[in-house]
């Protein structure tokens, strides 16, 4: 893999930014809507995720959005939409592991990236890319940062706002800037059909691989922070 996770994060929330996926307006194919990995011998199974609390479970897939947003990350917000009114949904992942993923003769960087996880771990990475997915299609913004992690934040804030009001800019301002609201159809599509098929993990770096509209397969980086996985781009690189 080219650089390290951070300089990918960056990389592409500017050229997310420099083409106006994002910011801009999406087609209909999941890369241009998204912010757009599974255990090799069972799949994931059904997983509920856990409303916000002040309590983390193991492995801090359901961590509180409250206790988990970035300082600030109301960012304004309507009372409907902070954190803590947020409820996760349920969903099921088909697991299955890289393999079915593989291109022929093609880059299989990230589906060869680290090793295979599965289990826990994979419940848990595919929870906070479902809770992301889902509050961003629901327009609650603060909660969609509770599962983004603090180096895409502040990548952002950086991208979108001139160095002398960087500090202290909202989580969820930042997002309504780069966010196109035109796209919520897309964001719902893609929320609803994001089904995850494996977790490449090395470290505290990882690649959920899913499929998203239409049976698009797409990478999500993820960061390992605090002991939960953070979503580490607003989207996945697209593998098909």
């Amino acid at each position: 893999m080219p650089g390290g996770l951070e300089k990918t994060v960056v990389a592409l929330a500017a050229l997310l930014l420099t083409i106006g996926l994002v910011a801009c307006g999406g087609g209909g194919n999941s890369d241009s809507t998204t912010d757009s990995s599974p255990s090799p011998q069972q799949p994931a199974g059904s997983q509920a995720n856990s409303p916000a609390s002040d309590q983390e479970p193991p492995g801090g897939a359901g961590k509180s959005a409250e206790a988990s947003k970035p300082s600030g990350a109301d960012g304004g917000e309507p009372s409907h939409s902070n954190a803590e009114n947020f409820v996760p949904k349920q969903h099921h992942d088909s697991g299955g592991g890289a393999e079915q993923f593989r291109v022929k003769g093609g880059d299989n960087s990230i589906q060869e990236f680290g090793s295979e996880a599965g289990g826990s771990k994979l419940d848990e990475a595919a929870t906070a890319l479902h809770n992301f997915l889902d509050a961003r299609a629901a327009g609650n913004l603060a909660a969609a940062c509770a599962y983004l992690s603090k180096s895409v934040v502040e990548s952002f804030e950086q991208l979108v706002t001139r160095p002398q009001q960087s500090h202290g800019i909202a989580c969820a301002g930042v997002l309504r800037k780069i966010l196109n609201p035109s796209a919520k159809r897309l964001f719902e599509e893609e929320a609803e059909q994001a089904d995850v098929g494996s977790l490449r993990t090395e470290g505290e770096q990882a690649f959920l691989i899913y499929r998203g509209i239409d049976g698009a397969v797409l990478a999500m980086p993820m960061a390992r922070e605090d002991g939960a996985w953070k979503v580490a781009s607003l989207t996945g690189t697209p593998l098909s």
